[in-house]
């Protein structure tokens, strides 16, 4: 490995520590509470919408039946009802009062959509002001007389409406989310009560299922006082991180009495690229262009290897919309490649390959067959032919590679079946490329492990840069320049610049 460019990358990806590390920067702590009450709303903003949907559908409904002066009305009718400007306008001035009135009352709030005992008065009040805001429009605009009787429609559809949906919400929380959580691995560093009451917690989580693994200790195994597995010291976290598939890190060290073990562990997970949560009272870090605060609860402060926000949601998007229009217009050529591998050689059309993606979790990636049948097998024998440095496998003359196969290569063709990966949400279209276990398994140094912190891609830096032409250590380092560059435009500009490296060929093999 090249020792200039392992020294480049570990010096960037250091962590300065402040000399009085009592607390958050005021601009920091400030924004990482605001995002803490944004991700805390999404449900109030969802009953938001529900309230006005209904609140619309009433005001609609009972203008329909002022018009006609019938004691019912088609429901059917809402929908080939047409609006002119002054009506939109009237609504949407509506909207804002009905808002109004909603907020002030409370029931836009995280804890009084989980459970509070006033919830019903709040809504009845709220629907009850509302309800006399659509009666009060009806009466101006129709000249309806019947004041008391659309009030009291009014209020007893929008109460319904409303009571509904927070109850509806209420029981997706308590019933349903629960199943949905994702599964998501955990080590503790420290042991103890407070390794114990940190696994009790994690165990209750909203959004995640957590798997505890077991706890790292700066005290040797048979002084750990907790009833969780303890997988070794401190010294012994970065082979830990290396070789079992771990999302997070959780320390709950003291630091009066461990300032340098923590300090030493919070290195570590970042050189490895793995999230590390803390108590935001115990530590304070200037972080490094490598690591990114967010807040999941309060008083618990997250380093995350790469930032989440919306951009990660327009890049899921773009990938599968760019996989589902590439699967499409390929599906013709898809056919005749199917056609010409099972005329020109033995075994099947698409080859499958166990993969490591996003967070070292394995992926069984799709290609189209470029090789004899069994030729994972004869790999073995051919390992001294090996014209690769570092520990990833290439032959340039490989004689496992059939003539079309070759042709394949050349054109990456062969990668195309992998755009079923991208739209299963296990890779992405620009990210850097699946390693195998075999290569993956020879990586010595914890640095190299942070390529895993993001999807793995179709094209990617090293894709555009000249292949199989770049070294290994070269190939390591546009990885980590492109996680820690990462923006839609590079994204953008990698895809137009690969369609011009695949049909020069360079590099392929």
């Amino acid at each position: 490995m090249g020792s200039e460019l392992q020294s480049e990358v570990q010096g960037t990806a250091s962590l300065r520590l402040l000399t009085s590390p009592w607390a958050l920067p005021e601009r920091a702590n400030s924004s990482l509470r605001l995002r803490a009450s944004v991700a805390k709303g999404i449900a109030g903003k969802l009953s938001g919408i529900i309230d006005l949907v209904c609140l619309s559908a009433t005001l609609i409904y009972l203008a329909l039946w002022a018009v006609e002066a019938r004691p019912a009305v088609d429901p059917w009718a809402l929908l080939s009802m047409r609006m002119s400007v002054a009506h939109f306008c009237m609504l949407a001035f509506c909207w804002m009062i009905w808002r109004s009135i909603f907020f002030y009352s409370g029931l836009y709030t995280w804890q009084h959509i989980q459970s509070a005992p006033g919830v019903v008065c709040r809504v009845l009040v709220a629907t009850g002001l509302c309800a006399l805001v659509e009666a009060q429009v009806i009466a101006v605009q129709w000249h309806h007389g019947h004041f008391r009787r659309v009030v009291l429609y009014a209020w007893i559809a929008s109460a319904f409406g409303a009571l509904l949906s927070r109850v509806s919400i209420g029981a997706f929380q308590m019933y349903v989310r629960p199943h949905l959580r994702r599964t998501r691995c955990a080590v503790i560093v420290g042991g103890g009560a407070g390794a114990a009451r940190v696994s009790a917690e994690l165990q209750a989580h909203s959004d995640w299922k957590y798997s505890i693994l077991g706890i790292v200790d700066s005290v040797p195994a048979e002084l750990a006082e907790t009833p969780l597995p303890t997988l070794g010291r401190i010294g012994d976290l970065e082979e830990i991180l290396m070789r079992q598939v771990v999302d997070e890190v959780i320390v709950t060290l003291p630091l009066k009495s461990h300032y340098s073990a923590v300090e030493r562990v919070i290195a570590i997970c970042e050189r490895v690229g793995v999230q590390v949560q803390y108590s935001e009272e115990l530590f304070d870090v200037s972080w490094s262009s490598h690591c990114h605060p967010a807040v999941q609860e309060h008083h618990k402060l997250i380093l995350k290897m790469v930032p989440e926000d919306y951009r990660h949601r327009i890049k899921r998007a773009f990938d599968i919309g760019g996989a589902l229009l590439g699967l499409i217009v390929c599906a013709p050529l898809f056919l005749v490649v199917a056609i010409l591998i099972k005329c020109t050689s033995k075994g099947p059309v698409l080859f499958r390959q166990e993969r490591y993606g996003l967070g070292k979790r394995t992926f069984r990636i799709y290609k189209f067959r470029t090789m004899v049948e069994n030729a994972e097998a004869a790999q073995a024998t051919l390992e001294h032919l090996n014209q690769n440095s570092g520990p990833v496998f290439k032959i340039f003359e490989d004689p496992r590679v059939t003539r079309l196969g070759a042709f394949l290569r050349k054109t990456s063709i062969d990668e195309l079946p992998q755009l079923i990966n991208v739209l299963k949400g296990e890779m992405s279209l620009v990210g850097p490329r699946p390693l195998n276990l075999r290569d993956v398994g020879r990586f010595s140094e914890a640095w190299l492990m942070r390529r895993f912190s993001v999807k793995p891609g179709l094209t990617c830096l090293w894709q555009i840069s000249g292949r199989s032409n770049v070294n290994f250590d070269r190939w390591i380092a546009l990885d980590l320049q492109y996680i820690d560059h990462w923006s839609l435009l590079l994204d953008f500009r990698i895809l137009a610049l690969t369609l011009p490296a695949v049909v020069k060929g360079t590099g392929a093999a």
